[in-house]
């Protein structure tokens, strides 16, 4: 009765979906077990998370029983105010015998409901996870765990075929905000969200001003990555013409005589 309920609460919220609510921009990758530790049964803890987005690395080494575990970790951009009790994803094509079988997977919060479909964890399938009314509110957190026996494949996270791959937030009228990057499990994962664009000189003739690259070179400017900030003088733009004096050699040796 309870995934019954689940699942009619999920097209209730998904049917009329608002996007660009507190959680545009997330992104769902994947953090491998890198150094081989023993999870016992408890991957979503045993499995520490980096410091940031960009440490997130989505390979893993074998544990003794020759599995690989994985967890699928929800990243906010720092601009957020991240919350959200509800995550819907699934899984891109693989095939099990040649990339990888997936012997062990589940929700890595305590006490979720989940409703998959029929064929979960196969390669376009998918799973909608829930832990309302509780919430999650980091910047990375993880959602789901996989222990998987390796092949030499890649098992890539998936649409959802049913439902939009998206996170929910906790708030009394939900809000959708839709994945715009998936990982994957011996693959890679999606650029981190929220990244500032590095600025640098931009010229345009000798004028010098500070802009991104897509700023400068979309105004017509050329973009100096090796020049954080313009230069007393302008540089490097184009400068003005040394002054120079027409004379003689005549006249140069008569002032060092």
């Amino acid at each position: 009765m309870r995934r019954l309920l689940l699942a009619m609460a999920l097209l209730a919220v998904t049917a009329g979906m608002a996007f660009a609510g507190p959680n545009a921009g997330v992104i769902l990758s994947v953090q491998g077990n890198v150094d081989g530790v023993e999870t016992d049964g408890v991957p979503c803890t045993a499995i520490a998370l980096p410091a940031t987005c960009e440490e997130l690395v989505p390979n893993a080494t074998a544990d003794v029983n020759g599995v690989n575990w994985y967890l699928a970790v929800v990243v906010s951009p720092p601009e957020n105010t991240p919350n959200f009790n509800t995550v819907v994803f699934g899984l891109g094509a693989y095939d099990p015998y040649t990339d990888g079988y997936i012997g062990f997977y589940g929700p890595c919060v305590a006490g979720a409901l989940e409703v998959t479909t029929g064929g979960w964890p196969a390669g376009g399938e998918g799973t909608a996870v829930s832990w309302a009314p509780d919430c999650l509110y980091g910047y990375m957190e993880p959602v789901y765990y996989f222990g998987v026996y390796p092949y030499g494949g890649t098992i890539p996270l998936g649409p959802h075929p049913v439902q939009p791959t998206s996170v929910v937030d906790c708030s009394a009228n939900p809000q959708t905000d839709e994945f715009v990057g998936l990982g994957g499990m011996e693959g890679t994962n999606p650029p981190c969200p929220g990244g500032v664009e590095p600025t640098a000189a931009c010229c345009f003739g000798p004028d010098c001003v500070i802009l991104t690259e897509a700023d400068c070179t979309g105004q017509g400017g050329v973009w100096y990555p090796d020049y954080p900030e313009c230069g007393p003088n302008n540089e490097p733009c184009e400068q003005p013409p040394t002054p120079t004096q027409d004379t003689t050699w005549g006249s140069i040796k008569n002032i060092y005589r």
